[in-house]
């Protein structure tokens, strides 16, 4: 099976990054990827969520219910509409200005920490975790920017913020050291 393969035959991208090339892969040889193609694929994968999911999501959003900041639910709003606008933006993005190769490896681990971790989080929740997968994977290899929004506090007093174009998490330090931390494929870098 060539690199191609995977694309034509239209298997997603969890289920390529588990085929059996990519032990060729670790050898030197066989399946590569360009972020053009992973665009690709995670748009073919967005476009199967659920019409019903991305309602109900939209609806929520419109809510427009405003917690206090810094609380748990604030972030919860926080986080949910920069996944609606994200999700929004991979639909709408072209191809031309990308195509770097992609580290197979590193993506097959960071689908299989995002998985891990929406199983335990969410079990049984299959829309909200494929959700969560391709935003969360195009955030990472595609537009290279935080897993959480700049803005979204990660304590009382501290936030995640973008200076100079570079973004910065005051909990990256802490958690990175988690076993399954998805904080290692995040661009924001730690403060100290």
């Amino acid at each position: 099976m060539g690199q191609f393969d995977c694309l034509f035959t239209k298997i997603t991208i969890r289920k390529c990054i588990s085929c059996s090339d990519i032990s060729d892969t670790k050898q030197g040889r066989g399946f590569h990827i360009n972020s053009c193609e992973l665009l690709s694929l995670l748009k073919k994968e967005a476009a199967n969520i659920s019409s019903e999911y991305l309602r109900r999501i939209n609806e929520k959003e419109t809510d427009d219910t405003q917690s206090p900041r810094g609380s748990l639910q604030y972030n919860i709003e926080c986080l949910a509409r920069y996944n609606r606008k994200k999700f929004t933006e991979l639909k709408d993005r072209d191809c031309p200005d990308i195509s770097e190769e992609i580290d197979i490896r590193k993506l097959e681990d960071f689908t299989f920490r995002i998985n891990k971790y929406m199983d335990e989080n969410a079990p049984g929740q299959r829309d909200l975790k494929e959700y969560t997968r391709i935003i969360s994977t195009y955030l990472t290899f595609i537009a290279k920017e935080p897993l959480h929004p700049p803005g979204m506090y990660v304590d009382e007093n501290q936030k995640i913020f973008e200076n100079g174009g570079i973004y910065y998490c005051p909990a990256k330090s802490k958690h990175i050291l988690e076993e399954m931390s998805l904080c290692k494929y995040c661009v924001c870098r730690a403060i100290n």
